[in-house]
C-alpha cells in the first residue's frame, strides 16, 4: 500500500501523478481508487523488448519530470526506455535488500541513471552502499510512514470486526498483517500459535492472518493453508485476505506479531504500534529501525517460535507492560513515522535531482 498512499498524498500535494502499474496486480485498483491516473504496463523479467517499448511509448506520451521505482529489477526496462524517450529524472525507493555485488557493468550502466536512490531504512541505506554501483552522498533514508489521522482506536469497533470474522468478543485476538509470501515469516507465526496455545488453556485464542498472496506467489499461500491443517489449527486461524481497512483490523487484536525474517522496514509493525497495540517483532534490518526491546514491544530472533510464543503470553499476562508497551509504541510511531513528514522528504529530495544536485 505504500506507493497508492504516496502516490495520492503527491497529487493531493498539487503534484501531477501517474501510476505505471503491472495490469494484474492489485496496486491500479488503489491508485484508481485514490483518483490517481493510472496506466499498465506488463513490467517484469530482466530482458524483455516488447516491454520496455511499451514503457517507452508511455515515457515518449506523459513526458515525466520525475520517474519513482520502487522495485529495482525494473530497472532493467525503465532505463532504457528512458534513454530512448529522452525524458524523466531516475528515482528509485529500495525496500528490500541486495543479496548480491551489483557492481557488474551492466549494474554499473543501470544505476548511472539512477539520480537518487531512496532506502526505507539505515540498515538497506548500507546494504546499498556496500553492494550497488552508486556514491553513497546519492543514497538517503526515508523512513515509510502513516497517515496517522487514520489510526485512532476510538474510531473503530473492535466488536463489529470480530462479529464480522465470526469471532466471539471475549476471545483473544493474535494477528499478523502483510503478503503472504516466502520470507514473511508466516511458517513462524502459525508454530507460534500453536505454542501459546499449548501453554495458555484458560483463553480462547483466535489468530488472524491479514493479507493476500502477490501475483505468482498463490502456491506459497496454499502451503500456509497446508501447514495450518498439519498443525492442527483450523478451527483457530482465520485467514481474512487482502484488506484495506487495515486499522480496523489491527484494533480488534490483543497482540501482533511481526514475524518477517528479512525485512526493509516493517510497515505494518509501525501500523500496530500506531494503533498502540501491543508487538512482538522479529528482530531483522529494518525493524531495529522501529521498535525497542522492552520499550516499545518485544523482539526475538528470526524464525524462533519459542522465544515468540513466550513473549506474546508474556504480554496477555501481565496487563502493567501490556498497557505500558502499548502506551511507548504508540508515542513512537506518531513521533517519528507521520506521512506528511515522509512526503516533505521526497519533495525535497525531487528538488534537489531536478535541480541537478
Amino acid at each position: 500500500m505504500h506507493v497508492p498512499i504516496v502516490a495520492s498524498k503527491l497529487k493531493q500535494q498539487g503534484h501531477d501523478v501517474i501510476a505505471v502499474c503491472h495490469p494484474d496486480g492489485k496496486i491500479g485498483h488503489e491508485m484508481s481508487v485514490r483518483g490517481v491516473k493510472t496506466l499498465t504496463a506488463p513490467i517484469g523479467g530482466y530482458f524483455n523488448p516488447r516491454q520496455t517499448l511499451r514503457l517507452y511509448n508511455i515515457l515518449k506520451s506523459e513526458r515525466p519530470d520525475i520517474l519513482h521505482l520502487h522495485l529495482s529489477r525494473d530497472l532493467w526496462q525503465i532505463v532504457p526506455a528512458a534513454v530512448c524517450a529522452g525524458t524523466g529524472t531516475l528515482i528509485l525507493t529500495k525496500h528490500v535488500g541486495s543479496y548480491v555485488n551489483k557492481r557488474d557493468p551492466l549494474h554499473r550502466y543501470l544505476y548511472s541513471h539512477v539520480k537518487r536512490v531512496i532506502t526505507v531504512s539505515e540498515v538497506l541505506r548500507k546494504n546499498v552502499i556496500e553492494t550497488c554501483a552508486i556514491p553513497s552522498e546519492r543514497v538517503t533514508t526515508i523512513h515509510h510512514a502513516l497517515d496517522l489521522d487514520r489510526y485512532e482506536p476510538k474510531m473503530y469497533s473492535r466488536k463489529a470486526v470480530l462479529s464480522e470474522l465470526g469471532i466471539p468478543d471475549q476471545d483473544t485476538v493474535v494477528g499478523t498483517v502483510g503478503r503472504v509470501s516466502p520470507g514473511k515469516g508466516l511458517e513462524t507465526f502459525l508454530r507460534s500459535a500453536k505454542r501459546v496455545l499449548a501453554v495458555d488453556s484458560k483463553r480462547r485464542f483466535r489468530f488472524l492472518i491479514v493479507g493476500d498472496a502477490s501475483f505468482g506467489e498463490e502456491a506459497y499461500f496454499r502451503s500456509i493453508r497446508d501447514l495450518t491443517v498439519s498443525l492442527g489449527l483450523t478451527d483457530q486461524v482465520v485467514f481474512t485476505g487482502f484488506r484495506t481497512d487495515i486499522p480496523a483490523l489491527l484494533n480488534a487484536m490483543d497482540v501482533f506479531i511481526f514475524p518477517s525474517h528479512a525485512e526493509g522496514l516493517g510497515a505494518t509493525l509501525i501500523e500496530a504500534m500506531a494503533m498502540g497495540v501491543p508487538s512482538v517483532s522479529s528482530n531483522s534490518d529494518g525493524t531495529l529501525d522501529i521498535i525497542e526491546d522492552g520499550i516499545t514491544g518485544y523482539t526475538v530472533p528470526p524464525e524462533d517460535d519459542s522465544a515468540m510464543a513466550n513473549s506474546v503470553l508474556r504480554i496477555l499476562e501481565d496487563s502493567e507492560t501490556r498497557q505500558r508497551i502499548a502506551a511507548a509504541g504508540r508515542n513512537q510511531a506518531r513521533e517519528k513515522f507521520d506521512l506528511d513528514v515522509m512526503i516533505r522528504k521526497i519533495e525535497i529530495v525531487y528538488a534537489e535531482c531536478l535541480a541537478g544536485e
